[in-house]
């Protein structure tokens, strides 16, 4: 498999997190997106959206929107007996509950947290986007808090057990520091959360393809 990918996104981090943890070997191909990459004629072959990350199968097929691309391959290859958690329980209330973070993180969290990140570390800030500043920071304060007290009484996102909630929520959290008005220090239980991921023996960081 070939995953299309800019090294900083934190939603292509979610698919090599679970690559990782599933031992999945993928070569990863990177575009700038600060420099229109993802709008060639070829690359808007694979996803008309222009965006990446793009997954692309053995057989040509590519699969886009990071969440669906965790959902594809966690079902595909994640096996209960080889791993510690079920990252997609079999349980239907359980499976729902991932399935409740995987969409609130693209609707309340990644437009919060990701975006004022991106505007500040790649020099995407305009006056329209300094408008909305204030009011993603404060939606992103509310999302961190949400994860936070969540968190005060489980392990992980679903429960007492990592699922792919977490290697969702995950990459954009652990960085959010990088939107400059976000303090981690003010969320212990998240850095509790962080911790305990980053401790994983499959673990790898945002850098590292």
């Amino acid at each position: 498999m070939i995953l299309h990918d800019f090294l900083p996104s934190g939603n292509g981090y979610k698919i090599r997190l679970l690559c990782a943890c599933l031992d999945l070997k993928v070569t990863l191909k990177q575009y700038d997106i600060t420099k229109g990459e993802t709008h060639t004629e070829p690359f808007l072959a694979m996803n008309p959206n222009g965006k990446i990350p793009v997954l692309e199968l053995d057989d040509g097929q590519c699969l886009s929107e990071s969440n669906a691309v965790l959902l594809y391959l966690a079902e595909q290859y994640n096996l209960a007996e080889q791993h510690k958690s079920a990252l997609l329980p079999t349980d239907a209330i359980l499976r729902t509950k991932v399935y409740k973070w995987l969409f609130w993180e693209q609707y309340s969290h990644e437009p919060n947290i990701a975006s004022p990140r991106f505007w500040l570390t790649h020099n995407a800030m305009t006056d329209l986007k300094k408008q909305m500043l204030p009011d993603r920071i404060q939606q992103g304060h509310a999302a961190l808090k949400q994860m936070e007290e969540t968190l005060a009484t489980q392990a992980f996102l679903v429960g007492d057990f990592m699922t792919l909630a977490d290697i969702c929520l995950f990459p954009y959290t652990h960085v959010a520091e990088e939107g400059g008005s976000y303090q981690l220090s003010e969320y212990p239980n998240i850095q509790r959360w962080i911790k305990n991921i980053e401790a994983l023996d499959w673990f790898i960081p945002i850098t590292q393809a």
